[in-house]
């Protein structure tokens, strides 16, 4: 028997694995190879007993099979449910309620509801009157946290027939806290230096780690 794995997304559209997947492929010997009265089914119960991991489903599948059906279906197993709603937190409140529904029906070996909200996220909302007293615009702001912070392509280098972009920003000691990320600078017309905790309010804030939406509206799967 053979096992190899893969975590994270494939960097091409038949891949629509979220990068929160992680799969592993399991070649197995042939089933006259097996233990005495091993079948499928007491198989995949052994798997499951034996790699559990708390706040982790486990779904097994035919590797091209599962394949096809998330390209068709979005759902990485066999049956799914849809939450379809106007509003992501009641469609994860409504999920998890499924989601523990099902967990305790017969053959039922997982149930999971994709979390719609609960990722974390840090915001910077500029202070549009701040800004204007420097003489700055909510651009110029945006600006310094897209480049400084999060990184900004300025070139590309070539390199006989391979192309490696450049990206700049602040080093990590300038941006791991929210205390070092108050200091960074932004310059104003004049020329001064301005630290962009008096332009800005800066606070970390819950939000969807990922959006699905179907025909117009927003869902949530259960698996």
């Amino acid at each position: 028997m053979t096992v190899f794995g893969k975590a994270g997304q494939a960097d091409t559209p038949t891949d629509p694995s979220p990068l929160s997947m992680f799969e592993t492929v399991v070649a197995l010997k042939p089933p006259d190879q097996w233990r005495k009265g091993m079948t499928w089914d007491k198989l995949l119960a052994e798997l499951n007993a034996n790699i559990k991991t708390p706040g982790m489903a486990n779904i097994f599948g035919c590797p091209i099979q599962t394949r096809t059906e998330m390209l068709t279906t979005g759902f990485r197993s066999v049956l799914g449910i849809k939450v379809f709603g106007p509003d992501l937190g009641e469609i994860q409140k409504l999920a998890v309620q499924i989601e523990k529904e099902l967990a305790g029906l017969p053959n039922t070996r997982s149930a999971f509801a994709e979390r719609t909200v609960g990722g974390y996220f840090l915001d910077f909302t500029v202070n549009r009157e701040a800004a204007a007293r420097y003489g700055l615009r909510v651009g110029d702001v945006n600006d310094i946290v897209e480049s400084a912070i999060g990184g900004k392509k300025i070139t590309t280098t070539v390199e006989g027939r391979e192309r490696y972009p450049v990206n700049a920003r602040y080093a990590r000691d300038f941006r791991q806290d929210i205390d070092a990320l108050k200091r960074v600078l932004v310059a104003t017309p004049t020329g001064a230096q301005v630290p962009i905790d008096l332009l800005a309010d800066i606070r970390y804030k819950t939000g969807p780690p990922s959006v699905r939406s179907e025909n117009g509206k927003l869902v949530g799967f259960v698996l």
